[in-house]
């Protein structure tokens, strides 16, 4: 297993794993606001890909604004659920948050489908939508404090 930064050559291997996500995790609508997100990705390492056998397995990115962190479209593609793709990859994302001295919080908006993944992760929920993404898919707000 490999995690690399994201590249121009991943985005049709991300796309088809967001597509594998649609239902249940991500709403159809979404789409397009992933790929705006990832068109507007630049140079530096803030998304990644997860490959297995040069394939791409799942992708996530992170952000940094002052002392706050966040989670970006973490994903893993349906044929690799279960597989502990996603807590690799995850928890790769929070070792490059918490290298960052000056973060003291992540946030991140998932699904009810997700929250207990993240609440293993120790992530705290502090809002929820109902349907915030879409029809049977809520926003819940989630935040992990640094012990620093």
């Amino acid at each position: 297993m490999q995690i690399l930064p994201y590249s121009t050559a991943h985005r049709a291997q991300c796309l088809a794993a967001f597509d594998s996500n649609v239902g249940q995790y991500f709403a159809p609508s979404e789409r397009e606001e992933f790929i705006e997100y990832l068109d507007s990705l630049t140079a530096e390492p803030e998304y990644f890909v997860c490959l297995k056998n040069d394939q791409l397995v799942a992708c996530g990115g992170i952000g940094i604004h002052a002392e706050t962190g966040s989670l970006a479209w973490g994903l893993v593609h349906r044929d690799f659920h279960g597989q502990g793709i996603g807590t690799l990859l995850t928890d790769y994302r929070l070792s490059c948050l918490k290298a960052n001295s000056s973060v003291q919080v992540v946030k991140i908006e998932t699904s009810q489908h997700t929250e207990g993944f993240y609440n293993k992760r120790g992530f705290v929920a502090t809002k929820s939508v109902a349907n915030g993404f879409g029809a049977g898919i809520d926003c819940v707000s989630m935040a992990l404090s640094f012990a620093r």
